[in-house]
């Protein structure tokens, strides 16, 4: 019985306390690169059994660098073993019509259908909408693409970069003098993710209410432009485009990212009002600037900002970006050091709150990574496993939830439908 016939049934109003709250709810997951597989990621770490259906000819996002102990391979590729724990996988051939018809009866038993293949393509597999909305008439499908399904752009395919550069993103930031520059390298996959957890959220619970499916048409590209509601709000009322300021801000100042002692250490200081800007100047030993007239108040700070920028490098460059910051948190002025990777991984904040956590995995060894950035009263912690080795699951998934017998499988093997 599937999560909808237990509401229809009555027997699942609420998530009963001390569960997962997707317990239950049984996703299959045909999400490429980084969009789709965080967002069912965080889908799986709040209960959901999602399964991967994967092909070990075309094992794509497994076989991307970096690979643990630089040893590649389809269970060591470090983006994959990120994207994907918790998740259970099978391998199909989805060339086969045979494999098309196992696929249609996991759908039958499932709750939730993604992908974010170019358009048209699981319609030319038969696995569109339109044919399993038949199967399985509360079906809740997400499809994910760069541009939408509809429109002039609807074909085109696109990832991270091309989306960051298309939403005009990437127009507004960089340095004053300098390109349009991209920000972060899949920033669109993953704010796209949190999108379509969201909205996959929300069509689970309208189902939970109602019985009834939905069929998303996700765009990376619509998701973008959130980020950026000033320019385009400024752009409508005012037909003013924004220009590129680096790290500066409209109101804030001084507000940027300084260097601080040691190779390639820096600390974001950011002064709101000024009262702190009082407060800052004593933090830094310059009780004189607040009584220069060049930085009297916020327009004339703006206007003399590069000046007061070397004044501050001075001051922060000879000492330790956490100690700093730390000095300016105390009397209330936002300030953080710039973290490296490796540093995120061993902050303490992070660590204490639970959200660095350790896999580990049998052929990529025990990892740290980052877990679901928020906590649910009454609800438990995700018990965080390893993403599947490829075609791990293949028993479960053909012989537990479709009832084939060793004989049926191994033919199907034969045949190169199951890979």
């Amino acid at each position: 019985m599937t999560v909808a016939q237990r509401v229809v049934s009555g027997e699942f109003e609420k998530t009963e306390s001390g569960k997962h709250p997707l317990a239950g709810v049984r996703i299959l997951d045909f999400g490429q690169v980084i969009l789709l597989p965080f967002a069912t990621r965080w889908l799986a770490w709040l209960g959901a059994e999602v399964i991967l259906i994967e092909s070990r000819k075309r094992a794509f996002q497994r076989v991307t660098p970096p690979f643990a102990y630089n040893r590649p391979g389809p269970n060591t590729g470090a983006r994959f073993n990120t994207m994907n724990n918790n998740k259970l996988g099978c391998t199909l051939n989805l060339k086969a019509p045979e494999a098309i018809a196992l696929v249609k009866r996991l759908v039958a038993k499932s709750d939730v259908v993604t992908e974010n293949f170019s358009t048209g393509t699981m319609d030319k597999l038969g696995l569109g909408y339109d044919t399993l909305n038949k199967l399985n008439p509360s079906l809740v499908y997400l499809s994910a693409s760069a541009f939408g399904r509809t429109g002039s752009w609807s074909d085109y395919i696109g990832y991270h970069s091309s989306v960051n550069a298309f939403s005009g993103l990437a127009q507004i930031t960089g340095y004053e003098d300098g390109p349009p520059r991209l920000l972060g390298a899949v920033l669109p996959d993953t704010i796209g993710g949190i999108y379509i957890t969201y909205a996959l959220l929300l069509a689970l619970f309208n189902r939970r209410r109602t019985g009834k499916g939905a069929f998303i048409d996700f765009s990376m590209l619509e998701g973008m432009l959130s980020l950026m509601p000033q320019p385009i709000i400024d752009f409508t009322l005012n037909a003013r485009e924004w220009t590129r300021a680096g790290n500066r801000d409209s109101a804030k100042v001084p507000h940027g990212i300084y260097r601080a002692a040691g190779d390639d250490q820096w600390v974001a200081i950011s002064v709101g009002s000024q009262a702190e800007w009082q407060r800052f100047c004593m933090v830094i030993g310059r009780q004189d600037l607040a009584d220069d007239k060049r930085f009297a108040d916020e327009a004339s700070r703006h206007h003399n900002s590069a000046e007061l920028d070397v004044m501050i490098e001075a001051w922060s460059s000879t000492r330790d970006a956490t100690a700093a910051a730390r000095l300016f948190q105390e009397v209330g002025i936002a300030a953080g050091p710039v973290l490296s990777v490796a540093q995120l991984l061993e902050d303490k904040q992070l660590s204490d709150r639970g959200f660095v956590v350790e896999i580990d995995h049998p052929e990529s060894g025990a990892r740290k990574t980052v877990g679901l950035p928020w906590k649910i009263g009454g609800v438990p912690e995700p018990n965080y496993r390893r993403s599947p080795l490829i075609g791990e699951s293949n028993d479960y998934v053909f012989k537990d939830l479709l009832g084939l017998s060793d004989l049926e499988i191994d033919d199907l093997k034969k045949k190169d439908v199951i890979e």
